[in-house]
């Protein structure tokens, strides 16, 4: 009898064990997105981390997983842009004499192999091909690495200095770089780079590094491509500039502690001695694992497979790592007029906004579990603004790029706004915006936030022309950035400019085609463009080498852009013939879910974010359903090429959360989300005001059958934020193997659309 008791306790135990899944850190796999197009990184970070700790496996800064040699591990990365930036300081263990070494010291390599390699939130090691283990973990803006020598062998360092991703580039042949080898314990620098995406960035990067042993030799190089160093020389400058400290060899590891700042190389040893003020590397690791894992338990699921809690985990990690904190722990900071100021007790400045693509599924989340945080980068965009006259389109550092078309910060600030991070100047925020939206003018590096703008203030759109290739899409964008203008500047009860900019949002409707059905773009003289068919991608692509925009788009063409209206379903699909016309061409739009230089939708194509729950706008969220469930299924993958495409900064792994969740955030600047189908059992999410929402999911399939809202029906695929209580909340979704048709098909039951009267 004892025994079976036994066996029964210890299989009761076992199951129960089972049941619990692993921790949400540990499902992290941050080499999701390093091979293909992902363009993400496997190094040690924080959230919205300053330095961000990682190998590059090439000059551009990126770290490929198919190749086989690392060029060093440098100190700041951004994670999934489409162009590369930063890439800073590539630092590199070796165990050769230098003077034996072919090539200048910034090409050198260092193979290794995935199979000696370790990568987790906050932590990672390899163990290079020379035998060297090297090992990184990091606070917010400062890190330790750790790095065990063979022996026996030479025990060098190599500090590539002038070696970021953009200083190879021709164009940047000024950038030149500083390193100084102070007594034999320490280096500083001071790096100067820019250039993200082919524009006329510029940012300054200062470093301080500290051994915890001393160095028993050094020496520095410059500009030569001989691979000569000058031993003994303790500085060198210039646009190839580096340093190398060498050890006496020896069982002990190597310990280096680095610390960077945007501002001075005082202030990066400050940041180093105030968040890693002692030696203790795994005390370093333990703090950064404890920061990630409270993180990433603000999101807890229950259920699902490993494949698909490894995708989720992943990509709510990746959710985590921009803006980029760009102020000092002593709250310095250098603003967009290259000044440096102090900011007060409590703010934090942001850098890094990747908006056109974060606007659409990533800044939302942030704002409900970091409103804090979110305010803060909100009112960073304010003093950019502030400090340039107008507010940055896609800013780098204390720079602005002008990357992508469109007025996208200002929907930034609306979507933070809605969705609860609301801790910010929003007076300042909405003169900012309507000056964006209202005067044509020119900004720093003689760009414009809105290129085109008297046209599309006088026409109702941006023609398509040579300067303007892209002018439908930017309209449409433009329109957008309008609504999102007047959400904000309701909510601070600026009526007028509300009204007003409504109704420019309805721009959109200045390229509509009836013959085609689809937007279609202008000429200055107001003819649409003439032998155009929207299945047509390429009439007029702007770049031989470009597949992917038709004449009037920028990356993608009308079959994309026609449904990101999302503000105005009602009066898009109206202008469409109704429901009947609109769901063959979604249909038709979803027989792929990859498709560049296709009439189809593409999931990592920003514009495309929003279309699959176009249709439940139609009182159809069933097909919504099985969209969601195609893309969750078919386009994400735990390996490292299981991005569809560019992460951009989280927001495609965006989709993937809000859709594994079943939520959507839809219209950007409205708070509410519409309801697609969970993936898991259950999922419970907790924001940052307090509130908690519980997700259940009961039943097979992926069909909602019906749905609660705490214990109550609800009819409706449309969830306002405000009807979720002070407490916790539970929406309990029951799911069907085939589509109920009835559920939130009723004209009163579709989500929201804003449009003016007589429209």
């Amino acid at each position: 009898m004892r025994l079976s008791w036994f066996l029964l306790w210890f299989a009761a135990v076992g199951a129960l064990a089972q049941s619990v899944p692993p921790p949400a850190y540990d499902a992290v796999n941050p080499w999701i997105g390093s091979a293909a197009d992902g363009n993400t990184f496997p190094g040690a970070t924080l959230p919205l981390g300053m330095i961000a700790w990682s190998p590059d496996t090439r000059a551009d800064g990126w770290y490929h997983y198919p190749d086989a040699s690392i060029r060093g591990f440098s100190l700041t990365h951004i994670s999934g842009a489409g162009c590369t930036v930063y890439a800073d300081v590539p630092i590199l263990p070796w165990t050769a004499e230098l003077a034996a070494s072919a090539g200048a010291p910034n090409d050198l390599k260092v193979g290794f192999s995935h199979d000696h390699e370790q990568a987790h939130p906050g932590y990672y090691s390899v163990i290079l091909d020379n035998g060297v283990k090297t090992e990184l973990a990091v606070a917010l803006r400062a890190g330790m690495g750790r790095f065990a020598f063979p022996a026996a062998a030479p025990h060098i360092l190599l500090m590539k200095a002038a070696a970021s991703a953009t200083t190879n580039d021709p164009k940047r042949e000024s950038d030149s770089s500083t390193i100084e080898v102070i007594g034999n314990h320490t280096i500083t620098g001071i790096v100067h780079s820019g250039g993200f995406c082919q524009s006329d960035t510029n940012y300054v990067l200062y470093f301080a590094a500290k051994f915890a042993r001393p160095f028993s030799s050094y020496g520095t190089w410059s500009g030569n491509q001989s691979g000569r160093t000058n031993p003994g020389a303790r500085s060198a400058s210039g646009h190839r500039a580096g340093a190398y400290v060498s050890f006496a060899s020896g069982a002990d590891p190597i310990l280096m502690k680095i610390g960077i700042s945007f501002v001075s190389v005082e202030n990066a040893r400050k940041n180093l001695s105030h968040e890693i003020p002692g030696w203790d590397f795994e005390a370093v690791r333990a703090a950064a694992k404890e920061t990630w894992t409270q993180m990433l338990d603000r999101v807890q699921t229950e259920g699902g497979t490993p494949d698909q809690r490894v995708i989720f985990y992943t990509a709510l990690y990746h959710m985590l790592l921009s803006p980029n904190i760009f102020s000092d722990d002593n709250r310095d900071y250098v603003g967009f007029d290259n000044q440096v100021r102090r900011l007060r007790s409590g703010q934090a400045q942001y850098a890094n906004f990747s908006d056109w693509d974060i606007y659409r599924s990533l800044i939302q989340f942030q704002a409900l579990l970091l409103p804090a945080e979110t305010s803060q980068m909100m009112q960073s965009l304010v003093r950019d603004a502030e400090q340039s006259g107008w507010l940055p389109r896609w800013p780098v550092a204390n720079d602005v790029s002008y990357v992508m078309g469109g007025d996208s910060s200002a929907i930034l600030l609306a979507s933070a706004y809605a969705f609860g991070a609301r801790s910010f100047d929003t007076a300042s925020a909405v003169r900012a915006m309507i000056k964006g939206a209202t005067q044509p003018g020119t900004g720093p590096h003689g760009n414009s936030e809105r290129p085109g703008l008297a046209d599309y203030l006088s026409k109702g759109y941006v023609p398509v022309d040579d300067q303007q290739e892209s002018g439908a899409s930017i309209t449409l964008e433009y329109a957008n950035a309008d609504f999102a203008g007047s959400e904000l500047a309701a909510a601070i009860g600026d009526q007028a400019h509300a009204a007003s900019l409504l109704r420019s949002a309805q721009n959109w409707r200045s390229l509509w085609d009836n013959e085609s059905g689809f937007i279609r773009p202008r000429a200055a003289d107001g003819s649409f463009i003439a032998d155009w068919d929207p299945d047509h991608l390429l009439p007029h692509h702007r770049h031989s080498w470009d597949t992917s925009d038709q004449m009037g788009f920028e990356e993608g063409s009308t079959w994309q852009y026609t449904w990101m209206i999302p503000h105005n379903y009602a009066g898009l699909f109206k202008a469409m013939g109704g429901s009947q016309n609109v769901l063959p061409k979604l249909d038709k739009f979803f027989q792929k879910l990859t498709g560049w230089g296709s009439p189809t939708f593409t999931v990592a194509n920003e514009p495309d974010f929003c279309a699959p729950y176009a249709y439940v706008w139609t009182g159809n969220p069933w097909k919504t359903q099985e969209v969601v469930d195609r893309i969750r299924r078919e386009t994400f993958t735990p390996q490292p090429d299981g991005l569809p495409g560019n992460d951009d900064l989280g927001a495609t792994s965006g989709v993937y959360v809000w859709n594994a969740l079943g939520l959507y955030p839809v219209i950007p600047d409205v708070g509410g989300l519409v309801l697609g189908t969970p993936m898991f059992p259950r999922a419970t999410v907790r924001f940052g005001d307090g509130r908690t929402l519980e997700i259940i999911s009961k039943g097979p399939g992926v069909y909602v059958q019906s749905v609660e809202l705490n214990g109550n029906s609800y009819g409706t695929a449309w969830l306002p934020l405000g009807q979720l209580s002070a407490g916790h909340n539970r929406l309990e979704f029951r799911l069907g193997t085939g589509p109920n048709q009835a559920w939130a098909s009723r004209p009163d039951q579709l989500p929201p659309s804003f449009d003016i009267p007589g429209n």
